[in-house]
């Protein structure tokens, strides 16, 4: 083999990798608008009650599909959750399962369903905080302050979109619901990625590999430069 083939062949090499590394970081990095967020889990200081639980209230079960669009039949102990008994205000946190640049939610109250007659459980007043590491929470700017009733059997997602944040969790504080006695409530939740935001430490390992790559490159064109002359 000459000299000329054998250079060839290091450079196809060298670019390779590079080919390579071009794709391991759009592997990292998910497509934009991946749409809903399906690692999320929630945790509550309300309590739980009528056999409820909060996990119904992120996995879809109570939809006609698991989209952000879908609607959500009757509200039903299987399908929603509210509060301990004479619980109305308090806390809802969801973990969304790791750091991603979020730009809206999809929101069904509870409905008809019950408990309460005509969505009277249903979460009325609310403010919306997110956060980076679950400790320290900012207002959502652009944030709901209120949801909307559901009067009827069914409830339709109630979409909030705002400037994208980058969030592991979202916390609603519920000030108030549509005048249940008992209990408050709501039916499903579901969040919108936009893009998933790489950890700091793979990005790092990521560069750190570019880097190396391109220092081989060079370092082969020296030693080709060198045998030509």
């Amino acid at each position: 083999m000459s000299t000329t083939q054998t250079n060839l062949k290091k450079n196809l090499r060298a670019k390779g990798s590079a080919v390579f590394a071009v794709l391991l970081l759009l592997t990292i990095a998910p497509s934009v608008f991946a749409d809903r967020i399906s690692t999320v889990t929630a945790t509550t200081n309300m309590g739980s009650g009528f056999g409820t639980s909060l996990t119904n209230t992120v996995n879809g079960v109570g939809l006609t599909s698991l989209s952000l669009t879908a609607t959500h039949g009757a509200t039903v102990p299987r399908n929603s959750w509210v509060s301990a008994q004479g619980v109305l205000t308090g806390q809802i946190t969801f973990n969304l399962g790791g750091l991603s640049s979020v730009n809206s939610f999809s929101f069904w109250n509870q409905n008809n369903g019950g408990p309460g007659l005509a969505g009277s459980t249903g979460i009325q007043g609310v403010q919306v905080l997110y956060s980076t590491d679950g400790t320290t929470f900012t207002a959502l700017l652009g944030g709901p302050s209120v949801f909307a009733r559901e009067t009827g059997n069914t409830s339709s997602p109630q979409i909030f979109s705002f400037t994208a944040v980058n969030a592991a969790f979202f916390r609603f504080v519920v000030l108030s619901n549509y005048g249940d006695p008992g209990q408050t409530g709501f039916a499903e939740v579901g969040f919108n990625r936009v893009t998933a935001v790489p950890e700091p430490t793979t990005m790092l390992l990521l560069g750190t590999g570019l880097a190396g790559i391109g220092a081989k490159v060079r370092s082969r064109r020296k030693a080709n430069a060198g045998d030509k002359a």
